[in-house]
């Protein structure tokens, strides 16, 4: 009888290897021990110890639905005494069709809903504690003795502290973060994070992002937002980029084609005329912060080609907490709104551009705010002259902005 010996109890990585492995092998669950090695034996193997039938696998590669894994990560997380069998037999009842031993075909997968039910309702509780504690980093405690919801939510933890040293005190161990690395503490000491399943919730549910101090901790909160439709069709979020403390911030309306495919705002054809009108005005893109109000690309295919769809009311809304906490980290001296979806967005009311181009505006954090074109709309230009002359009148704008920031 096959036994699998997991590095600790949030081994997640080895028992899905293992899982793999015995079900390619036909290995029914109840033939097989899973055991958690001895934190005093780290010499001791992981893996499925017992040596398996000689021959070559019964079955071909198979694959899982995600919201079975999803729920099995989920069943991981708790405190279940046959949580591993339980997730296994999940696994097998998916390849194979074998149902529970008792004859109840749902018996598995009730209880399995069950117990997520419960580690999403931990976990909401946990992160509701950490989000809203104003207790010093180093005073933080848990006392839910239940499961290991904590631990999976390390991350959370660290962003929504904005990447500063925390400890937490649970019952039976500490779990900290020292600024580089996390501890799990007992009886998870030295087991590797990246082995544990995700949190039950996506990271961004929950976080208080007011109260993220780091820029660098809200931009990684939001490469994880999916609070938009069009989240789930862009390739990823394309948070803003530049100088910390720049004293000038740019916003434009979203990434387009090339931004969503490198990660990176204003480095597609519209971006490269930006930077070269920047350079023409004198100011140096490193020293300026760059952004969008939206952070995924929009877009439908026409003949293979994904083609810019304007944002909507519903993407800047789901967005507008990225944008705002960029705003308020970087405390800009002037803010330049490229296009009307930016400037709409942030006057909060509808901006003819023609109307309030080239005047400065004071915002309603009491900086100063300035209006001009999307550099896209240079392109769209139907002749040479008009692009020259447009680009000109963008470039003064820019000059503009130079000289506001230096006054």
């Amino acid at each position: 009888m096959p036994t699998v010996v997991l590095a600790h109890c949030l081994d997640f990585v080895t028992w899905r290897n293992a899982t793999r492995t015995l079900i390619l092998h036909d290995i029914a669950a109840e033939e097989i021990t899973w055991r958690v090695r001895d934190p005093a034996d780290a010499a001791t193997q992981t893996g499925i110890l017992s040596p398996l039938p000689p021959d070559t696998p019964t079955r071909s590669a198979f694959g899982v639905p995600r919201a079975v894994m999803r729920l099995i990560e989920d069943v991981m997380q708790t405190g279940a005494p046959d949580r591993f069998a339980l997730a296994y037999r999940l696994v097998q009842r998916q390849v194979t069709g074998i149902a529970h031993p008792s004859g109840d075909d749902d018996a598995d997968f009730t209880r399995a809903r069950h117990l997520a039910q419960e580690v999403c309702g931990q976990t909401r509780a946990f992160r509701a504690h950490i989000a809203t504690s104003h207790k010093p980093a180093d005073a933080l405690s848990w006392d839910d003795p239940s499961g290991f919801v904590a631990q999976c939510n390390a991350r959370f933890v660290t962003l929504q502290l904005s990447f500063h040293p925390w400890r937490l005190e649970m019952p039976g161990g500490t779990m900290q973060w020292d600024g580089t690395s996390l501890q799990p503490g007992e009886p998870l000491h030295d087991a590797d994070p990246a082995s544990f399943p995700t949190p039950a919730l996506p990271l961004v549910e929950g976080m208080d992002i007011d109260r993220i101090t780091a820029l660098p901790a809200v931009a990684e909160t939001a490469r994880s937002c999916l609070v938009c439709a069009m989240a789930h069709h862009a390739t990823q979020t394309v948070f803003g980029e530049g100088e910390a403390t720049a004293p000038l911030m740019f916003v434009g309306e979203q990434p387009g084609d090339q931004e969503d495919r490198i990660g990176r705002p204003f480095v597609g054809p519209a971006g490269q005329l930006f930077d070269r009108a920047l350079q023409e005005a004198g100011i140096a893109r490193d020293h300026v912060y760059v952004t969008n109000t939206v952070k995924h690309f929009k877009f439908f295919n026409r003949n293979g080609r994904r083609i810019h769809q304007k944002a909507g009311v519903e993407e800047i809304r789901a967005c507008a907490p990225w944008l705002h906490a960029e705003r308020r980290l970087i405390r800009p001296r002037l803010l330049v709104m490229l296009g009307a979806t930016a400037a709409s967005a942030i006057l909060q009311r509808p901006v003819v551009i023609g109307r309030e181009r080239s005047h400065p505006i004071t915002l309603d954090d009491g900086t100063c705010g300035l209006v001009t074109v999307h550099p896209s709309f240079l392109l769209r230009q139907p002749t040479e002259e008009a692009r020259t002359r447009e680009y000109q009148r963008f470039v003064e704008d820019l000059r503009l902005a130079g000289r506001l920031i230096d006054a």
